[in-house]
């Protein structure tokens, strides 16, 4: 278990009303997990603009944009200076209001921030590259909501129960056989100088990193598509590569049993060198 340096937002009476919360009982709400990097949040006005728009969606009213950096300010002085320089943010909001499934039009927000302890992975995910393939289990799709980041995520804990043992990430298909994104992390993958990535507009979430890499890649010489495609156009891949916030970005060494450049890919140095100077990529 990921151990918790810190919280704010609730005291130790209020902890334990979430035993009895909506967000527990009903997974009614939304979350951020953003990487701390020497204290700084990164991509921070992306996470907190997503928030914002996943919460509009589900009818859950957040405070100002000044009341919650004020959380924020309140809160960086909780973690303990003698920390790791890389750290894990989660903001956890959920619905303040509602009876079993009923619920206002629009209901208070309560927040809670939480600082975990960086996880700790093989550096040879970055150095050399993964193994990945295709999941069993389907990406639930078609609903605005399902494109939000709730706090129900049985559809992902499901497919990282059915991972092979030598597998580090797979990707998610939609019930009609699309490409969608992987258990933890969203789906990159260049042919030539196009990179394409899948469309994620009714299921799956639109990634504060891929949407950061996209913005990158012109300046690297490459192309971004946004396609709704099957798997079939990954035989014939360049690069394929998996992405989130904590991660940066994981080269695919092997698919499936084929070989691929992993970490020697163009694609995959230039996403390395960007990341260090970000501060991601291996400890």
């Amino acid at each position: 278990m990921t151990k918790l340096l810190a919280w704010y937002g609730w005291d130790s009476c209020a902890l334990v009303d979430f035993y009895c919360s909506r967000g527990l009982q009903y997974g009614d709400g939304l979350f951020e997990t953003v990487a701390l990097i020497d204290e700084e949040p990164l991509f921070w006005e992306s996470h907190l603009l997503r928030l914002r728009q996943g919460a509009a969606l589900l009818g859950i009213q957040l405070e100002d944009e000044a009341e919650i950096q004020k959380q924020w300010e309140s809160f960086r002085r909780c973690i303990p200076k003698q920390a790791a320089r890389r750290l894990v943010l989660k903001i956890l909001v959920q619905r303040e209001q509602g009876q079993g499934y009923g619920t206002p039009a629009q209901s208070p927000a309560r927040l809670l921030w939480l600082v975990q302890e960086w996880p700790k992975r093989d550096p040879d995910y970055w150095n050399i590259g993964i193994t990945a393939g295709l999941s069993t289990v389907p990406l639930q799709t078609g609903a605005p909501y399902l494109t939000v980041k709730s706090l129900n995520r049985l559809n992902q804990i499901m497919a990282r129960r059915a991972l092979p043992a030598t597998w580090q990430e797979a990707v998610l298909l939609d019930l009609q056989g699309f490409l969608r994104e992987g258990i933890q992390s969203n789906l990159l993958w260049r042919q030539g100088a196009v990179v394409y990535t899948p469309d994620l507009e009714d299921g799956g979430i639109s990634g504060i990193q891929r949407d950061a890499i996209c913005r990158q890649l012109p300046q690297w010489g490459f192309t971004v598509k946004f396609v709704r495609t099957r798997p079939a156009i990954l035989r014939d891949a360049h690069e394929i590569l998996f992405c989130n916030s904590l991660i940066g970005a994981w080269p695919v060494a092997n698919w499936q049993g084929r070989v691929l450049p992993g970490a020697q890919g163009p694609l995959a140095q230039s996403l390395a060198a960007w990341h260090e100077q970000l501060g991601l990529g291996p400890q």
